[in-house]
């Protein structure tokens, strides 16, 4: 594929007509690709700012589409987000991978699969189209990209561990904090078992069964906040 079908293919997988083909091109370049052919531009500095526009333009909109979501679990969902493996799911969506400019050593090893070469490329296309369209043309493209999985990351029911979650439920109702005790341990030295309880105002909430005393005790909390969830307030 020529250059200039790349770009034509870029154009069309984000649905944008660039001004400046040539954010497009540098964009899409790694360095791999870069140093190859003699110290080309390539596409860092156009990641490092998509990256800050896409930070932007989630919280924007999770901050007003969610209005009820506490502070900590908006921090949650944007975090998973925005995150590599997110990104890179994103640009396999729109096959990325094909039109990446890439060193044939990089390309060898695997690169147009690289989960984080993907995400930093999405990032820097991101980039690429805030300069050269501006906020109001990008936030449409990074929701269009992103809003199903904002949604489907919204509707899980855990957005970071139990236990953080666990604790932040019960100072939130209660202004106490959940206490955990490992009640059992079986099984030989090199493979124990241990079971775990978590105690809300001297009430057990839930236990919980693993075979270190913090899985145990994130089990514990996950069926706590099961019982919780159950209760009116």
């Amino acid at each position: 594929m020529d250059l200039s079908e790349v770009l034509d293919k870029a154009q069309a997988a984000l649905k944008v007509k660039f001004n400046d083909l040539n954010l497009l091109r540098v964009a899409l370049t790694h360095s791999s690709f870069a140093y190859e052919i003699g110290g080309a531009e390539f596409n860092e500095k156009l990641e490092f700012l998509g990256d800050s526009v896409l930070g932007i333009i989630v919280t924007e909109f999770i901050f007003h589409r969610f209005p009820q979501m506490q502070e900590g679990n908006l921090a949650k969902l944007r975090a998973n987000l925005v995150k590599a493996e997110t990104l890179a799911e994103v640009a396999a969506e729109i096959d990325l991978g094909s039109l990446l400019l890439i060193g044939k050593g990089a390309e060898a090893s695997g690169g147009r699969e690289n989960e984080s070469i993907l995400a930093d490329c999405l990032e820097a296309l991101i980039g690429a189209v805030y300069l050269d369209q501006g906020y109001k043309v990008t936030k449409e493209l990074v929701l269009k990209l992103l809003e199903k999985k904002i949604f489907a990351e919204a509707q899980k029911k855990e957005l970071g561990d139990p236990k953080t979650l666990l604790q932040e439920m019960t100072m939130n109702r209660w202004s106490v904090l959940p206490d955990y005790h490992i009640t059992d341990q079986k099984g030989p030295a090199h493979r124990p078992i241990f079971q775990a309880e978590v105690v809300i105002h001297g009430q057990v909430f839930g236990r919980g069964v693993g075979t270190s005393k913090k899985k145990a005790e994130q089990l514990a909390a996950k069926e706590a906040l099961k019982e919780i969830s159950k209760l009116e307030f």
